[in-house]
């Protein structure tokens, strides 16, 4: 178990952030382009979070180091935060778009084609650096990542290769590396593919979201085509999204709902999880994962048994009127 400090340099290959590796070679780390870009988020408008009181006016749970962040941007230099108003204003992209670029470019400079509409992007944040104590504030927040980061060591290694097993992956590819981002929503958890294998970026928590990091890992390992014939040929899925989605799933087409299905169904068995895990998700629109789970000891491929499994996720479901 490795700590590895050094100076922070925008284009240096290896960011002033600590990365810490797990025994099973998982890389834990705090990504400072990622910081750069929350900081901006939130000093922008980027409020997201429980709610900690509703009335009389409602405000938000945020971590410490959040806390700190915001404090301290709240006088920074208004040009800086004009400028990136008007990149806003050209780029209205979802914020996983901006988050799956500012991942990728530690990976190295070339932008990817599908995120070519987003370039300026390391320009502003290279002046948000130079203009903002964004420096120090990631050194005073440092601990706080540490202790986050820590908190994973003991517990992602297990799972990871029980997800990989069960999906017939090569022993420890492709690679995960967990990306802290303290200035995130609590319990916000999102994956992206990169050049090096997998990201997984996890906001602050109570405890660490190993479920959550093994879905991600899971929904992005997953066919594609396991996607393509959900939406085509699935036909008890567009009335278990509608259900799904009336108690809080976020999936917009049968095709993502699917993959969801049985990603998280996937995560669960690889966590182990007791069957209480799997009654939760279904109170969140993510049913019949208990059998799902099962299916992953058949020999076949998860494309070539993916639409029987779904088959008998809606023939489990009452009919809802």
């Amino acid at each position: 178990m490795l700590l590895a400090l050094g100076p922070w340099s925008a284009r240096a290959e290896t960011d002033w952030f600590s990365r810490i590796a797990t025994p099973g070679g998982i890389e834990l780390r705090a990504d400072a382009r990622v910081f750069t870009l929350f900081a901006l988020f939130n000093r922008t408008g980027y409020d997201v979070g429980p709610l900690r009181r509703e009335h009389p006016v409602p405000a938000h749970r945020y971590s410490p180091a959040r806390v700190r962040v915001r404090e301290a941007l709240a006088g920074a230099d208004p040009a800086v935060l004009q400028r990136a108003q008007v990149f806003f204003d050209a780029h209205p992209l979802p914020l996983e778009r901006y988050v799956a670029l500012a991942v990728r470019m530690e990976d190295g400079p070339e932008v990817p084609a599908e995120l070519r509409e987003l370039e300026g992007l390391e320009t502003l944040l290279d002046l948000v650096e130079a203009k903002w104590p964004v420096p120090g504030l990631r050194a005073e927040t440092f601990d706080d990542y540490r202790a986050e980061m820590r908190s994973y060591l003991a517990v992602l290694d297990a799972p990871l290769q029980r997800t990989q097993r069960l999906l017939r992956l090569p022993e420890g590819r492709p690679g995960l590396r967990v990306v802290v981002n303290l200035l995130g929503a609590e319990g916000w958890v999102r994956g992206f593919r990169t050049a090096k294998g997998v990201a997984v970026l996890v906001g602050p928590g109570r405890s660490p979201e190993v479920e959550r990091v093994m879905w991600e890992y899971a929904r992005l390992m997953l066919p594609p085509r396991v996607r393509e014939q959900a939406q085509a040929q699935w036909t008890g899925g567009p009335a278990l999204l509608r259900e799904a989605q009336a108690l809080g799933a976020r999936e917009a087409t049968v095709g993502e709902y699917a993959v969801a299905l049985v990603s998280r169904a996937l995560a669960l068995a690889a966590m182990e999880a007791p069957d209480s895990a799997y009654e939760l998700a279904s109170h969140e629109g993510y049913f019949g994962l208990k059998g799902l789970a099962g299916s992953f000891a058949d020999a076949r491929s998860v494309d070539a048994w993916v639409l029987e499994g779904l088959a008998r996720v809606a023939a489990g479901r009452p009919s809802r009127k």
